[in-house]
């Protein structure tokens, strides 16, 4: 009889301790949508008629299609490297969302894959209260004309998903 009340014991410490690093392990998911407008001033390296690079540094806000929520007015910042030339349009860039509170998110924008009109990014991390999120967005680019020569704006549809750890 002993040696069952050790087992129960033993086994209900473990289904405590085991249980409770599965639940703190428990995610959040996030669905959201938003718009973020944007202005730079890019820098063009025309390499012959048919080729250029691009790099750029974007600055802008973000504003949440419902108004409020996570990320709602916060301050976007993008660095862009592409490449283009006929047929081909290469780009890489990484992206911060910055909240009122200073913490951030780091995104790694990938390339738009061929005949897509929207392209594909990556939560890479984040600081502060966002340390362990992870996600994914699909984000879509219209440029507004006219805009004076050597600047550019633009307004990004973004759909958000985003596990967060609780």
């Amino acid at each position: 009889m002993r040696k069952y009340l050790w087992v129960l014991v033993f086994s209900i410490v473990l289904a405590i301790v085991w249980g409770g690093e599965t639940f703190s392990q428990a995610k959040k998911e996030m669905t959201f949508s938003g718009t973020h407008y944007w202005s730079s001033t890019p820098k063009v390296i025309r390499l012959d008629p048919d080729r250029m690079m691009m790099q750029a540094e974007l600055f802008g806000v973000r504003v949440n299609d419902s108004g409020d929520g996570p990320f709602q007015g916060a301050s976007v910042h993008i660095m862009t490297v592409s490449y283009r030339e006929k047929g081909y349009f290469g780009f890489r860039g990484y992206e911060t969302w910055t909240d009122k509170d200073g913490d951030k998110l780091i995104w790694e924008l990938l390339d738009t894959p061929a005949g897509s009109s929207s392209s594909p990014a990556r939560l890479m991390g984040g600081t502060g209260k966002y340390i362990g999120w992870q996600g994914t967005m699909e984000y879509t680019l219209q440029f507004p004309k006219p805009f004076p020569e050597g600047t550019s704006r633009g307004i990004c549809r973004e759909q958000v998903k985003i596990m967060a750890p609780q």
